[in-house]
């Protein structure tokens, strides 16, 4: 497997986004990558995606996900570890607040509860922005809600690149929401020793 962190970021989203959008599944990038595509200047490893948690989505998004040789990612960089067969829906059920993967195409972090969305893709849809990757127009959550989301989170990497979201949304005019609580308790992450990034 080539190594994920040679990879160009923008080679590496449209590279995802096309494999997803070939398996039809439906689902929103979130987290920095959001971001990145609204014009804010933050440095990321990873893609963010928040999908639909129907089980014909999940399935899709399993599918997808297997065709881009998975492993499971259990440290911030790094080859991860092999998965025991291969990704099902069953993997995206349960607590986790995400499941984080390695592949070929680069790291991906499969978000199910977003902080301060914890409902998921039904949460951030109706935000959502449209933008064209490569030849496919993709969901891109909304500025304001990845503000709320890592204002919530509240990591050092979450308020280092919150000064930069906040201009930018001014930049454009967007309306950040306050703070809120989050819609239920928090959730784990899902791997050894990992923290789940945005």
């Amino acid at each position: 497997m080539a190594d994920p962190e040679a990879r160009d970021p923008e080679e590496q989203l449209r590279a995802i986004c096309e494999t997803l959008h070939d398996h039809d599944v439906n689902y929103v990038v979130f987290g920095s990558f959001a971001g990145r595509l609204q014009g804010a200047d933050l440095r990321t490893l990873d893609v963010d995606i928040v999908p639909d948690m129907t089980p014909d989505n999940l399935q899709r998004l399993a599918d997808a996900l297997n065709s881009l040789e998975p492993r499971w990612r259990v440290a911030e960089e790094g080859p991860g570890m092999p998965i025991d067969g291969r990704l099902e829906p069953r993997h995206f059920l349960g607590d986790s607040l995400a499941v984080g993967l390695v592949t070929r195409a680069g790291y991906v972090d499969v978000v199910l509860h977003p902080k301060g969305f914890e409902s998921g893709y039904s949460a951030l849809v109706d935000h959502a922005v449209r933008l064209a990757i490569g030849d496919h127009v993709v969901l891109v959550g909304a500025l304001g809600d990845l503000i709320v989301s890592k204002q919530q989170l509240a990591r050092e990497k979450d308020l280092v690149h919150l000064p930069e979201l906040r201009r930018r949304a001014t930049e454009l005019g967007v309306n950040v929401p306050e703070p809120r609580e989050p819609d239920r308790g928090p959730a784990k992450d899902r791997g050894p020793g990992y923290d789940i990034g945005m």
